[in-house]
């Protein structure tokens, strides 16, 4: 089978964040001004043995386990360490020494000292890069909403499937009967009704790992939870918008699709031109859906410029973390045709459904977003929007 690859230009529009799962607290940054210098934990335990201060530093570790009281654990970091116990001020000379990389802080608040800030996936040299199973997977959404836009796709495998689930408040099983519907709805709509991953579609849409960002194009940012009374703060290590990278994007427009038992209509998806389309259309969908949440004026006005920038032939793309219920899942498009029918849905999915903590109101679910705080602690940016274009 012959593979048409493209090179793809990605362009960072708002900050991105895939996480790797990692979280680094103050015990593992040296702060200096706006930067955060990460430790990496060998160089470290060589320069303590340097200087002479490894022991000095396990006393003071071991108080720290000795406490309780978590506003006093607050008070603990690598830099006051330094500052307080070593009498250092040169803080940038030693964060030369042990540091992996630094990152620049966005907001105006320092992740809180116990939580940290997540960190973001990187390479075996440390340099962040974005997955090609996110950017694989943000099209396959695109791909089964456009599919369920078809005939009575929609009625057929996604919304009389979900009413047939019978209301229960466990949450397992319930949890259980959704993923059974979302793998029935993927096996009808890409693999010809098969359940096994050899008949999928996306085998013949291969997408690469990007290449790393360099070290100054990631930032902590600040993000904030929008539309609840209750303060939620999140630091998150994000690509930095105006970032740029490259992926290959790999079609097999020949593909035996009738072997696989696929139909036909399929291959045009197998199609750069197509493809694109697919993804200018389900970025459109998804901008006009959130311009319709109450986003403070400065989030507004970037989701209007991302709509703007949003074209056929270099279409938008939402990855990575904080997208939301509807970013990762294709239920808005049954919110956009039927409101009351989305409300009924979400109350019977109520138990197994995200931020059961803020409670669900089903007839505007999710109820919150999430957005990037500036300096001024204003909220600026809505997380994960790429645009991509042929290199």
């Amino acid at each position: 089978m012959k593979t048409q690859g493209y090179s793809v230009k990605l362009e960072v529009l708002t900050p991105v964040h895939v996480g790797s799962g990692d979280m680094v607290n103050a015990l593992g940054y040296l702060r200096e001004g706006d930067t955060l210098h990460v430790v990496d934990s060998d160089r470290w335990s060589v320069w303590l043995e340097g200087q002479k201060a490894a022991q000095k530093f396990v006393g003071w570790m071991e108080r720290l386990l000795q406490i309780s009281d978590s506003q006093q654990q607050r008070q603990f970091s690598l830099t006051r360490f330094l500052t307080d116990e070593l009498k250092r001020s040169d803080i940038g000379a030693v964060a030369g020494a042990v540091e992996c990389y630094s990152l620049k802080l966005e907001g105006r608040r320092e992740p809180d000292p116990l939580r940290g800030f997540r960190a973001h996936l990187r390479d075996a040299q440390g340099r962040a890069y974005l997955p090609g199973s996110s950017l694989k997977g943000a099209i396959r959404t695109a791909l089964i909403e456009d599919l369920l836009q078809e005939d009575d796709q929609m009625e057929t495998v996604l919304i009389k499937p979900l009413q047939k689930i019978s209301h229960t408040d466990d949450r397992r099983a319930l949890r259980r009967n959704l993923r059974d519907v979302w793998e029935k709805m993927e096996q009808r709509l890409l693999r010809g009704g098969q359940r096994k991953a050899n008949f999928d579609l996306l085998r013949f849409v291969l997408v690469s790992d990007s290449q790393p960002f360099p070290h100054e194009q990631v930032s902590v940012c600040w993000v904030r939870s929008e539309g609840t009374q209750k303060t939620t703060d999140t630091w998150i290590e994000a690509l930095r918008p105006g970032a740029s990278t490259q992926f290959t994007l790999s079609l097999v427009p020949d593909a035996p699709l009738n072997q696989l038992g696929l139909q036909e209509e399929l291959r045009e998806y197998l199609l750069w031109e197509a493809l694109m389309e697919v993804l200018h259309e389900r970025a459109q969908r998804r901008l006009q859906r959130e311009l319709q949440y109450p986003y403070p004026p400065a989030v507004r006005s970037c989701l209007q410029e991302l709509q703007q920038m949003n074209q056929p032939d270099a279409p938008l793309l939402c990855v990575g973390w904080g997208q939301g219920y509807l970013g990762t899942t294709v239920m808005g498009l049954l919110q956009d045709a039927n409101a009351r029918q989305y409300a009924t849905l979400i109350e019977k999915m109520r138990p197994a459904l995200p931020r059961q903590g803020q409670g669900v109101q089903p007839n505007r679910f999710p109820k919150t977003r999430r957005a990037v705080r500036n300096q001024q602690a204003e909220a600026v940016y809505p997380l994960g929007w790429v645009r991509l274009q042929v290199g």
